[in-house]
């Protein structure tokens, strides 16, 4: 495999994050007339709509019969917000629709109130109702009552503090409980290079046509809630920045024919060092995500009596019995018995369910200033002695009180430069997991935003370390690509669970189950006619 085109590739399937006044440059530079900001605004009202409707299929709630509230200012940002909607009453069957103005109608940018007009022709008269705030009180309307709230009052171009109507507006819907979900387009009103009080608190924010550094830097926010990038096409040409977010096309390795006279050797041989007596579900669903990857062959070495337990509940996997201690952890011998083993594989998983034992610590650490292949280092292995044995190439998969653990950083603020400082120091590859995950290689970091709470479940790491490690077999000199695509995939799959069972009554194996169809380019859409 050529290296320096497999880089290129996770490069090319991202595009740029930018501060908000580097992204109102560049538009302003590529939509120089008014026709141009019309057409970018129809191709993010129909992503915008789409989008809402499918993250409102995460819930149980029914998704006919909407009742929609726009809360629209006098800019572009309150007409992505009106054709968003315009999106959702063609797709769905809306019951009412309140669109609030924050200034008086005439104040208006001419798309926006083009926008507007589009709303009301597809709107029957005693479905629509247009409320200005500077002629009537927002008092007049029950907030409780609507499924949906779109903010589309302030944009990128947004100064604190937040001011008059806009304000009270906020606080309003802020202090409501019965709405269902809350919609931020491009960032929560109240979001800039800082977050003012009040700031809209949105359930998910969906990033039109440029991810914005705000949206990223105040992470763990319940203003900012998911965050969902909406590419509408502004990159067709590569655009370097430092830190990017993942796009759909990271997947594309995965979506062509296999060599029709390949063998099952031609795709890999993982070798997963884990599990314990105490964690045996932990290795079980590594092994499950790895099988579900692609890799040609998988070997797992686990304590013997792990092995009895679980192997006829994985026939694909090659089982290896090592020797355990009297807790069924692995009791630190047996490496040098795992050399052949070595050197078969191409890439190594050590440490779901493996234990904190004083054995399980001396062979993960053995294995990584051991072995050629790279490695997955994951749960119980995430240890600075491990991590500074390692020789090869590794990806490391920590979550943030691990990271913070491992790395002595305290990045509570700039959790991107703490990532890529880090990874830079070890050579190594780390995939921070979170609401947005972060891969870095040492040169850029790479933004996740796929998934969402179904992964807020014991064992989702435990698949994300396997589905990881079987990508990395496949393709051992492409560790941060390998890293891409599993966060992403991982994530997309959690998505699609949730699309259709919910978020609620699920398990974490139901993820295995959705992998296939995470895979294709388009996931066909929730009905909601």
């Amino acid at each position: 495999m050529d290296f320096e085109r497999v880089r290129k590739s996770v490069i090319e399937a991202s595009h740029p994050v930018m501060d908000c006044e580097t992204a109102e440059a560049y538009e302003s530079t590529h939509l120089d007339s008014e026709d141009k900001v019309w057409k970018a605004m129809q191709r993010v009202g129909h992503s915008l709509g789409r989008g809402i409707l499918r993250e409102f299929g995460l819930s149980r709630f029914e998704s006919t019969e909407l009742k929609l509230l726009g809360l629209i200012g006098k800019g572009h940002n309150g007409g992505d917000a009106l054709l968003g909607i315009r999106e959702i009453a063609s797709r769905a069957r809306v019951a009412r629709v309140a669109v609030v103005l924050a200034s008086p109608r005439s104040e208006l940018k001419p798309n926006t109130e083009r926008a507007l007009s589009e709303l009301e022709s597809i709107c029957p008269l005693d479905c629509i109702h247009i409320l200005d705030l500077n002629k009537e009180s927002i008092d007049e309307v029950d907030l409780s009552v609507f499924d949906i709230c779109v903010d589309g009052l302030v944009g990128m171009q947004f100064r604190p503090p937040l001011r008059g109507v806009s304000r009270s507006l906020v606080n309003a819907i802020n202090e409501t409980d019965g709405l269902r979900m809350r919609v931020a387009v491009d960032l929560p009103s109240g979001l800039c290079d800082r977050v003012d009080e009040p700031c809209f608190r949105a359930d998910v924010t969906f990033a039109t046509g440029i991810l914005k550094c705000p949206l990223t830097c105040f992470h763990g926010r319940q203003e900012i809630g998911r965050i969902r990038y909406l590419d509408i096409g502004f990159f067709d040409k590569f655009v370097e920045s430092e830190t990017r977010v993942l796009t759909d096309d990271v997947l594309n390795p995965l979506r062509g024919f296999r060599p029709a006279s390949g063998d099952k050797r031609t795709h890999g041989h993982l070798l997963i060092v884990a599990g314990s007596r105490n964690m045996p579900g932990a290795l079980l669903m590594s092994i499950g995500a790895a099988l579900q990857s692609g890799a040609g062959l998988v070997t797992v070495c686990a304590p013997k009596g792990v092995v009895a337990s679980l192997s006829p509940f994985a026939p694909e996997a090659m089982w290896i019995p090592m020797p355990e201690d009297d807790f069924g952890g692995f009791d630190g011998s047996g490496l040098d018995a795992m050399g052949p083993l070595l050197d078969k594989a191409s890439a190594v998983l050590v440490g779901p369910g493996m234990g904190d034992g004083e054995g399980a610590i001396q062979l993960a650490s053995g294995l990584a200033a051991t072995i050629g292949c790279p490695i997955v280092l994951d749960a119980d292995a995430l240890r600075s002695e491990v991590i500074g044995a390692v020789k090869g190439g590794c990806i490391a998969t920590p979550h943030l009180g691990e990271f913070r653990r491992i790395s002595g950083k305290d990045a509570n603020e700039n959790l991107d430069e703490a990532v890529r400082e880090y990874s830079l120091g070890k050579s190594i590859v780390v995939a921070l997991k979170g609401s947005v995950t972060r891969v870095s290689a040492g040169s850029h970091v790479y933004l996740n935003t796929t998934g969402n709470a179904v992964l807020s479940r014991g064992g989702s790491g435990d698949m994300l370390a396997g589905v990881m490690a079987g990508l990395l077999a496949q393709s051992p000199r492409d560790p941060l690509g390998a890293a891409c695509r599993a966060v992403y995939w991982h994530g997309k799959a959690a998505d699609l669970l949730a699309y259709r069972n919910g978020q609620v009554a699920v398990r974490s194996t139901d993820l295995l189950g959705c992998f296939s169809d995470a895979l294709l380019s388009e996931v066909e859409d929730r009905d909601d006619a």
